[in-house]
C-alpha cells in the first residue's frame, strides 16, 4: 500500500530520474542541471515553509513513483495577505495507473493550510483538480504574439507546420529584403517605431519598491521581497540554451520609473516575456519599449500570457491573439473574494508568479 509524504531533500535524485522517465531530459542543458533545478524549485526557494512541502506518493516498497510540487508564493488582496500556493511539476511513474496516485497527492495539497491554489495541469492531474473544486480561468490561457519582423514570423510559423528546409531557406533572403522594406512603411501596422522613454538595466531594490505602484489598480498582488526577488531573477537568468534573459526598467523623462519587463531575448526566433510591470497609465509606452528593444535585439517576434488588464494596449500595440485550448489557470480556494478577482482579471499574475517559469526553467 502506497503513502503520501513530504517531499525531503534526499528524494530528489529519485525525482529526477522520475522526471526524466516521465518527460525526457533536454539534451541542452549541462550534466547536473535538472538535480539542481528541481532542487532550487521542490526545495531550496526563499518561500519554503514546512507546512506547506511539497509531497510525494511512495510505494509499497519505498520507491518514489509520483510528485507534485508545491511552492508558496506570498500575495495579498486589498492589503490583506494571503497564503497562496502553485502546484507544478506533477509526475507520476509511467505504467502506473494515475488516477489514484493524482487523487491522493492532491487530497494531501488541499490538505493544507493555504488560502489558494493555482496550478496549470494537464490531462489526468487536471482533470481531476477540477473534480475536487478548482476551476479553470481561461483568461491566462490565452498568450499574445507580437511579429516585429512579419514576412520572417510567417516563414517560421510555415516551418513548424511542416514546410520543407528547402523552400525555406529559399524564401529566407527575400523575407528578410520584405521586413527591411516593410520596416520603412509608416501605414505598416507592425512597423516599431523607437521609443521616446528611457531604460536601463532593472535591479532587485527597483523591482521590488516598485511592484505596488505598477500593481496598484490590481486587488490582487504578489508579495516579494529582496532575497526572493533575487533568488528567482538569478534563477530565470541562468537558464541555459533560453537566449538572454533581459531585465529592463523603463523611465519617464523625470527618472520617475514608468514600469519594467522581463523576458528572453532570441535573436531570429521569437522571444519569450516573463513579465511586464506597468499600470494602466503606463503600459502602452512600456510595451512599446519592449518592442523597440526586442526589435532591435533580432528578435522575429514576441509572445507573452495575457494580462487581462493590459489587453487594450496589447490590441492598440498590434498584438494577436490565440488561445492555447487548455484550461488557462487553474484555481483552487474557499474564498470567495480570491476567485472572483482572479475570474474578473483583478491580478497580478504574470509567468513569474504562476506555473510557467518553473515548466520553461526544467525543459
Amino acid at each position: 500500500m502506497g503513502r503520501v509524504r513530504p517531499l525531503g531533500q534526499a528524494d530528489i535524485v529519485q525525482i529526477a530520474e522520475l522526471y526524466r522517465r516521465v518527460f525526457g531530459s533536454a539534451s541542452a542543458a549541462p550534466p547536473g542541471w535538472l538535480e539542481d533545478a528541481l532542487h532550487a524549485v521542490l526545495w531550496d526557494h526563499p518561500w519554503r515553509d514546512d507546512a506547506l512541502p511539497s509531497l510525494v506518493y511512495e510505494d509499497e516498497h519505498g520507491r518514489v513513483v509520483g510528485c507534485i510540487g508545491v511552492m508558496p508564493r506570498p500575495m495579498s488582496i486589498a492589503g490583506e495577505p494571503v497564503r497562496a500556493v502553485v502546484s507544478h511539476t506533477v509526475m507520476i511513474e509511467p505504467g502506473r495507473r494515475a488516477a489514484p496516485v493524482s487523487v491522493e497527492l492532491l487530497k494531501a495539497l488541499l490538505s493544507g493550510p493555504q488560502d489558494l491554489i493555482l496550478a496549470q495541469g494537464a490531462h489526468v492531474s487536471r482533470r481531476i483538480f477540477e473534480a475536487i473544486g478548482g476551476v479553470p480561468s481561461p483568461f491566462y490561457g490565452v498568450r499574445w504574439v507580437r511579429p516585429l519582423r512579419p514576412a520572417r514570423y510567417v516563414l517560421s510559423s510555415l516551418r513548424r507546420r511542416g514546410l520543407p528546409a528547402l523552400p525555406a531557406s529559399a524564401l529566407t533572403p527575400f523575407c528578410r529584403a520584405l521586413d527591411t522594406l516593410a520596416a520603412r512603411v509608416r501605414t505598416n501596422p507592425f512597423r516599431v517605431p523607437p521609443s521616446d522613454l528611457g531604460g536601463d538595466e532593472l535591479d532587485v531594490d527597483t523591482f521590488v519598491e516598485s511592484l505596488d505602484d505598477v500593481a496598484h489598480d490590481r486587488s490582487l498582488r504578489p508579495r516579494y521581497d529582496r532575497n526572493s526577488a533575487k533568488w528567482l531573477l538569478e534563477l530565470m537568468a541562468s537558464k541555459p540554451g533560453a537566449g538572454a534573459f533581459q531585465k529592463v526598467v523603463v523611465r519617464q523623462p523625470s527618472g520617475e520609473v514608468a514600469g519594467w519587463y522581463l523576458y528572453y531575448l532570441n535573436p531570429g526566433g521569437t522571444s519569450e516575456v516573463v513579465q511586464v510591470g506597468a499600470s494602466a497609465a503606463s503600459v502602452d509606452a512600456v510595451l512599446a519599449h519592449l518592442f523597440a528593444h526586442a526589435w532591435r535585439g533580432g528578435a522575429v517576434a514576441l509572445s507573452g500570457q495575457l494580462d487581462p488588464a493590459a489587453f487594450p494596449a496589447l490590441t492598440r500595440g498590434s498584438c494577436l491573439f490565440r488561445h492555447d485550448g487548455g484550461p488557462g489557470l487553474l484555481v483552487h480556494s474557499r474564498r470567495g473574494d480570491l476567485r472572483e478577482a482572479i475570474h474578473r482579471g483583478d491580478g497580478f499574475i504574470t509567468r513569474l508568479e504562476g506555473e510557467w517559469w518553473i515548466g520553461f526553467l526544467l525543459t
